[in-house]
């Protein structure tokens, strides 16, 4: 699960730093709601992404969505990926 502050520099980086995301294997993120849930993108393939709640206290189901619409449609919208250097502040 992410910390506050962690969710706080994720939606910086996104949104006052305007950096870009396209999504690979391992990559985490969460959404633009008012928790801190963290997701894993488990795998990829040609048409579609495959994630999971990094939570430890959820079960790894594994949720799969369109890959070309993966951050433009629906929910897609709200995905804020967190670099891995948040997780080291």
């Amino acid at each position: 699960m992410l910390t506050e502050r962690q969710k706080l520099l994720a939606l910086e980086h996104r949104f006052y730093n305007h950096q870009k995301w396209i999504p690979k294997e391992g990559d985490y993120y969460t959404s633009t709601r008012s928790d801190l849930e963290l997701y894993r993108v488990v795998g990829i393939n040609e048409t579609k992404i495959f994630t999971v709640y990094a939570d430890e206290n959820r079960s790894e189901t594994i949720s799969e969505w369109d890959k070309e619409t993966f951050l433009t449609e629906g929910f897609g919208i709200n995905r804020v990926h967190v670099p891995d250097f948040i997780f080291k502040i």
